[in-house]
């Protein structure tokens, strides 16, 4: 298996990112205020703003948050510690959306209208040393990587790799194409590998080791789909030699394909009919059968988003459409082939705007465009898993009714403890929420609106 493929151990990272010049640092007017008490580890160091590598043996850290500012085009970087404002970047473009890369030490800035992906290194890896880990902090900066092509769109990591699905345009002829790497390519040490795609789509793809599984869209003539624009099968595609060949196409039609993820032994694609249920066989082939939408589903609602986790052997799917149904959310068990409503409760006349698993799969978190944070929980009935309504948290003391178009709450999720962070753009601060309570215990409050925010830092325990 080439090194490129060998799974990460998270933040591993032995080269030290690059470190450009920072522009506007530190000029927020910035404050913390607590609510309760945060446990910090006593082993955390301090950041360092000089910009040398601070090490920190067995530490570890609550992380770092990144808040896009639209009015200024700036990235804030906080030390969630202590909640210091680190530094503030200056972008050339404010970005269409944020992603935390596959090993969370940077953020992924997609600018789809100018087909780039520009970095942020958050400046926290971890270097494996003797029988444990060493923790890196570094001064976060630009990177001087990004990635180009036609639409970059959809954005999924994936133990340790990321595969980004970009649309390819009508108008200018450009075909889809998917762009496989890992850390290791931004911070230059390799390239990426590439998929060139046969004609434009709004697809998506799934890594996994040396597979892709990826929206295949056929000619208009023989698609099944309603929306050429979106494809309506799944091909497999195996690495061989530094490419990828399409080894399989998977023979159960999937209408209108938008929306997939992943878990240990299944992955699932959403169509108009219902959703595609593929099992990895762990032979280097998969197969695929068709969960039919259920009469639980509302007239003109669709499955079009999906969640899955490792730690969870069901998926959370999503089904609404774009008048502005309120959205339903489903039980997906590929395992027994149910497709089961959750009541999440929703206020009259919500909307959710951000859904996800938390840390271990113990919540899945729904927020909602009423200043709403929601948690669905799974409960064991015999062999069978349910999800349920599990509480609900008001955090805004806005009027949500001026909300102006464009403005929307944002969620993030830390991976190494349960905390969920908020930006609120109404009262301009980022609400930061003890998932297991359910409670505030702190914010961070800002002097422009926040647009969108990602967790960077350490995830998860590194043991095995």
């Amino acid at each position: 298996m080439p090194p490129f493929f060998i799974k990460q151990l998270a933040l591993s990272l032995t080269a030290s990112a690059v470190i450009m010049a920072l522009t506007g640092c530190g000029d927020a007017n910035t404050t913390i205020n607590e609510k309760a008490s945060i446990t910090a580890n006593d082993d955390h160091d301090e950041h360092e703003h000089e910009g040398h590598d601070n090490h920190n043996h067995g530490g570890e850290s609550e992380g770092r948050l990144l808040i896009i500012n639209s009015d200024d085009s700036e990235a804030d970087i906080y030390d969630l510690a202590d909640g210091d404002l680190i530094t503030t970047l200056a972008l050339d473009a404010v970005p269409s959306a944020v992603y935390a890369s596959a090993g969370y030490r940077l953020a992924a800035l997609i600018e789809r209208n100018n087909d780039k992906v520009g970095f942020i290194d958050g400046g926290l890896w971890q270097v494996a040393h003797n029988d444990h880990f060493d923790l890196i902090t570094t001064m976060p900066s630009l990177s001087n990587f990004s990635l180009t092509g036609s639409r970059p769109t959809h954005f999924v990591p994936h133990e340790g790799q990321v595969a980004l699905f970009l649309d390819g345009n009508t108008d200018t002829g450009s075909n889809a194409s998917i762009q496989v790497f890992d850390d290791h390519v931004i911070e230059g040490l390799e390239a990426p590998l590439t998929i060139a795609l046969t004609m434009p789509q709004h697809g998506v793809a799934e890594p996994r080791g040396e597979h892709v599984l990826a929206s295949l869209r056929r000619d208009d003539t023989v698609s099944s789909s309603n929306n050429f624009n979106l494809p309506d099968q799944v091909g497999v595609y195996h690495l061989h030699d530094g490419e990828y060949i399409l080894e399989q196409t998977l023979d159960v039609n999937c209408p209108d394909l938008h929306g997939a993820a992943q878990n240990e032994n299944h992955i699932v694609f959403g169509c108009s009919d219902g959703v595609l249920l593929v099992t990895d066989n762990g032979n280097d082939t998969y197969s695929a059968q068709k969960l039919l939408n259920t009469e639980d589903v509302a007239d003109g609602l669709r499955i079009g988003s999906l969640w899955g986790n490792p730690e969870s052997g069901q998926f959370i799917a999503k089904a609404s459409a774009h008048s502005g149904s309120t959205a339903q959310f489903f039980m997906i068990d590929p395992t027994e082939m149910e497709m089961e409503l959750i009541d999440w409760q929703p206020m009259p006349g919500a909307q959710s705007v951000a859904s996800q698993f938390s840390f271990e799969a113990e919540h899945f978190v729904i927020l909602d465009d009423q200043g709403y944070l929601t948690t669905i929980e799974p409960h064991l009935d015999g062999d069978h898993t349910h999800w349920e309504y599990g509480e609900r948290l008001d955090i805004t003391d806005a009027d949500v009714s001026t909300l102006s178009e464009g403005m929307k709450f944002s969620m993030t999720l830390a991976q190494n403890e349960h905390t969920v962070y908020i930006a609120d753009p109404l009262e301009q601060h980022v609400r930061i929420i003890d998932l297991e309570l359910l409670q505030v215990v702190s914010d961070l409050e800002l002097d422009y609106i926040p647009a969108m925010i990602t967790w960077l830092g350490i995830g998860e325990s590194h043991d095995h």
